[in-house]
């Protein structure tokens, strides 16, 4: 078992809403492995097609 740093960029779906924000994220982080800690450390406009913003997440992930 190892820890991992990440750094990804996310596109926000236009169809996603902010109530759901937490659990779609934490879903793209255990593509990774298991989140033991994660932020959003910016918001900017994407230019992804039916995406609106762009969430830039760090997070540290266990690896097994």
């Amino acid at each position: 078992m190892r820890l991992k740093s990440l750094e990804l960029k996310l596109d926000w779906p236009e169809t996603l809403v902010i109530q759901d924000l937490r659990s779609y994220v934490v879903e793209e982080l255990r593509k990774f492995g298991n989140p033991i800690r994660w932020a959003i450390t910016r918001i900017s406009a994407s230019s992804e097609p039916g995406c609106t913003l762009q969430l830039n997440i760090e997070a540290v992930v266990i690896i097994t």
